[in-house]
């Protein structure tokens, strides 16, 4: 009898080692992943807080510009939440590229936490000033325009006003440029009186390409003109280097005709541009700033 109560105990205990080796080795079932959000963008990331990203920018020269991108990146930021694509477009939330990081580091921004592209771009273009382009659409909405306006609120002023689409449409629908008029008169186009923008950039193209078929070596005469005049849209450039003021289209191009009348081409002339500015000068004295 005692033997088979022996029996009976080992047998229970084996069977409880038994239990207790199959339960370690039990393999476990993985976690189940968290919901995704159908909505969210693979690609984009929320903005940093603002408050400390700003003072993480150890610049003085965005010192007036510090609440205004607050504000801004702050409606960035409402934006990428609501799908909004309006003023902010899919590339801002996109992380900031290497070269953008590299200019940043060279200027001295020492940004100390990840920023996104746009914010990136943002911070480069305070340091550049509006295009010709961005000020003819605030002149042309009547915008009042800051002194020393920067390429980053003239772009941020623009978006805001083409979320109308209204506006967008009397933009296209607008007169003919002086730019675009001396273009189509160099190239020896004659534009409809009173004809819309977009439709003299279409005859333009147009004619170009015609003109290219040709090698007419007009095309590569108006590419130089064309960046001779934008290197003399630079109010700031001009003062500081030049000491004079900005000159008119018009202008320009009569100083670089009487040029190519001496025997200087558009291409010397725009690897020149002190040239230019001298015979500026020789046909309106009164170009010069006065001490």
């Amino acid at each position: 009898m005692g033997i088979i109560i022996l029996v009976i105990v080992a047998a229970l205990i084996a069977a409880a080692f038994y239990l207790i080796r199959k339960s370690a080795h039990k393999k476990k079932l993985p976690a189940k992943p968290a919901a995704v959000n159908a909505s969210a963008r693979p690609s984009e990331s929320p903005l940093p807080e603002q408050r400390t990203l700003l003072s993480a920018i150890s610049i003085d020269r965005i010192a007036e510009d510090h609440d205004w991108l607050k504000q801004r990146w702050q409606l960035a930021e409402e934006h990428r939440k609501t799908g909004d694509r309006s003023i902010f477009p899919d590339w801002f939330f996109h992380e900031m590229t290497k070269s953008q990081k590299e200019w940043l580091d060279k200027e001295g921004f020492q940004v100390t936490q990840p920023i996104t592209k746009g914010q990136a771009a943002d911070l480069i273009d305070l340091n550049h000033p509006a295009s010709e382009q961005q000020l003819e659409i605030l002149r042309f909405f009547q915008v009042q325009l800051p002194r020393d306006l920067s390429y980053t609120r003239a772009a941020h002023e623009i978006a805001l006003l083409f979320r109308d689409p209204e506006n967008h449409r009397v933009w296209l629908q607008r007169p003919a440029s002086k730019l675009q008029k001396e273009r189509a008169r160099f190239l020896g186009i004659k534009l409809p009186e009173g004809v819309a923008e977009s439709r003299a950039q279409k005859l333009i193209s147009d004619h170009i390409s015609v003109l290219e078929g040709k090698n007419d070596p007009r095309v590569d005469e108006w590419d130089s003109i064309e960046n001779i005049i934008h290197q003399l849209s630079d109010e700031q450039a001009l003062k500081e280097f030049f000491s004079i003021r900005k000159p008119g289209i018009e202008l320009i191009i009569a100083a670089l005709e009487q040029l190519k009348s001496e025997g200087r081409s558009y291409v010397l002339s725009e690897d020149n541009i002190e040239s230019v500015v001298q015979k500026l000068l020789e046909l309106k004295p009164d170009l010069e700033l006065k001490s």
